[in-house]
């Protein structure tokens, strides 16, 4: 679902990235597939760790996305790739970073909502055996309560 969405708004936000930061048309496209890229491990891991809950938080509108720690470390990660992989500046980094996977979260958290999805349906957004993995990750949080 995560694709689909990214897939469905690429395109306003490539055009956005090219308007706001005068990203060349390649760039623009190559740093959504960074955020997607980002953004979809950067949730998995969360998740997998044991803040299900946060995310789901974040997707339903709860918390704000620069509030939570996972999302400025999804961003910090980002900026990171945007500079060594497309040679971005720092400084443009830095302000792209943040736009686009506010922008891709919001987008997100509207089809969370709008869909109704539980807590299930969006594991299953993060790919096979992610309630599996979900669950490990809690039991090992709780000192293997639910073993």
């Amino acid at each position: 679902m995560l694709d689909k969405i990214i897939n469905q708004v690429k395109g306003q936000l490539t055009g956005e990235l090219q308007s706001k930061f005068s990203l060349e048309p390649d760039k623009a496209n190559r740093s959504v597939d960074l955020a997607k890229d980002n953004l979809t491990e950067g949730l998995k891991k969360e998740a997998v760790d044991g803040d299900f809950g946060g995310i789901m938080d974040l997707l339903q509108g709860k918390k704000a996305v620069g509030d939570h720690p996972a999302v400025n470390s999804i961003i910090h990660n980002y900026v990171g790739d945007l500079t060594s992989k497309l040679g971005i500046p720092d400084q443009m980094a830095k302000q792209v970073g943040p736009f686009v996977i506010s922008f891709l979260m919001q987008k997100f958290g509207g089809q969370v909502t709008g869909d109704g999805l539980s807590k299930l349906d969006v594991m299953g957004l993060f790919g096979a055996g992610m309630k599996d993995k979900v669950t490990k990750g809690l039991s090992d949080k709780l000192g293997g309560l639910f073993k």
